[in-house]
Order: C-alpha cells, then sequence, then structure tokens
C-alpha cells in the first residue's frame, strides 16, 4: 500500500487523531514513483529516487560500474532486466548529491567530463 506522509503542520490542522496524516497516493504517483530508480547512498543508506535514464549516462554509468567492481555494490535488476535498485553504500552522500546537482543544472563542469571517475570515487569514499 503506497502512503503520503504530511507535514506536521497539517496534521495538526486536521484536529483529529484518528486521521493520522496518511493518505492514499494518486495513480499518477505511484505510476511515476515505480519508473524511478532506487538508489541507496552512504552508511546512512540515504535513499534517492533517480530517472533511470540518468544512471545510463556519464559519470553516473562508470561510476556504478567502478563501484561495482571495486567495492562490491549491489545493482537489483526486475523481470526485464532494468536497474530496480542500485546500493552505492561506500560512496558520500555528498559526492552524490553534487553529481546530481550538476547533471540536473546541466552544468558542464571537469567533473562530469574527467575520464578518470575511479580517483574521485577513491577520494569520496567512506573510511571506516
Amino acid at each position: 500500500m503506497d502512503c503520503l506522509v504530511l507535514p506536521i503542520s497539517l496534521l495538526r490542522k486536521c484536529g483529529t487523531a484518528s486521521q493520522l496524516g496518511y493518505q492514499r497516493l494518486p495513480e499518477d504517483i505511484r505510476d511515476e514513483l515505480d519508473q524511478k530508480v532506487t538508489v541507496v547512498v552512504g552508511k546512512e543508506k540515504n535513499e534517492f529516487l533517480i530517472d533511470p535514464f540518468m544512471l545510463e549516462e556519464n559519470p553516473f554509468r562508470v561510476l556504478i560500474d567502478v563501484m561495482k567492481e571495486e567495492y562490491g555494490s549491489e545493482v537489483i535488476m526486475d523481470a526485464k532486466g532494468e536497474k530496480k535498485r542500485v546500493n552505492l553504500v561506500e560512496l558520500d552522500v555528498i559526492l552524490f548529491e553534487h553529481m546530481l546537482w550538476l547533471m540536473n543544472n546541466d552544468c558542464c563542469c571537469s567533473l562530469l567530463q574527467l575520464n578518470n571517475v575511479k580517483d574521485i570515487i577513491d577520494f569520496y569514499v567512506e573510511d571506516d
């Protein structure tokens, strides 16, 4: 069952404890979420919902390949062979968020154009 959690301020406006601030997600939002890939990043296991096409673009494609090869990260596929979940637990969350920001803002900076993404990953990999 999919649900949407409302902020506390909206919960207080409801005034009844029986509603608890939960509502069913609309169909269009459920369909949109089903098309996203869950990416788990960092020791805290922060979850990101990412469009599948972003994971096929550089530097994410290289990032996933290197993390899988070097650190044993998991890529979980669905029955159609499409990515549904990617676990990048060893990667620093700040690096991942920064890469997402750069991709979403169409920044053509040197980070996204570097051929040696492994050096960046090694620099940002979280130590035990």
